[in-house]
């Protein structure tokens, strides 16, 4: 007969505890969703008008805006240059990637003038990688735009370095 009340007693805060477990499980889950799409609608600034967007029939299905463009980018030249890899930069891969940023910021259209600027540098930098050019100061810089950029464009706030290099500055951070 003790080994039944015993049991009764345990069921609750068993019960208890996975319940807490589940709020906690799943308020996590939404708040990671949240910012995740609040990140993919970052084109959508300046009061929900659209800052940049990619031409309409053009072809890079790798990217749903053009925010998910520069993070992706930014991501790359994290993989391929941070953390000492750009003491032993891979030519080849940097040219596929200028490459694809040339190809890439061809499609972006926007009426933002720092904004394109700032597409306007990049695409240059990328033009002088593309043409074989083995320039490490040229390459930490496309790093350091697409870094600012991506916290300025998407919201990017997992860092404390900040290189100030471009000139579209998120509206919404005054």
């Amino acid at each position: 007969m003790e080994k039944k009340s015993t049991w009764k007693l345990m069921v609750l805060p068993v019960s208890l505890f996975l319940l807490a477990f589940g709020l906690y499980a799943g308020y996590t889950m939404w708040e990671k969703r949240s910012h995740h799409e609040a990140r993919d609608e970052s084109n959508l600034k300046n009061g929900g008008q659209t800052v940049a967007l990619f031409q309409e029939n053009s072809e890079h299905e790798n990217y749903s805006t053009v925010g998910g463009f520069i993070r992706e980018f930014h991501t790359k030249y994290n993989d391929t240059l941070g953390w000492g890899r750009i003491d032993t930069v891979e030519w080849e891969e940097q040219r596929e990637i200028a490459s694809e940023i040339i190809s890439v910021l061809a499609t972006v259209e926007t009426d933002n003038t720092a904004l394109q600027a700032d597409f306007d540098t990049i695409s240059n930098y990328s033009r002088t990688i593309e043409d074989g050019i083995k320039d490490k100061k040229i390459l930490l810089q496309l790093h350091r735009y697409f870094h600012d950029l991506d916290i300025e464009f998407n919201s990017y706030n997992d860092t404390k370095d900040y290189f100030n290099v471009t000139k579209y500055k998120d509206p919404e951070k005054g």
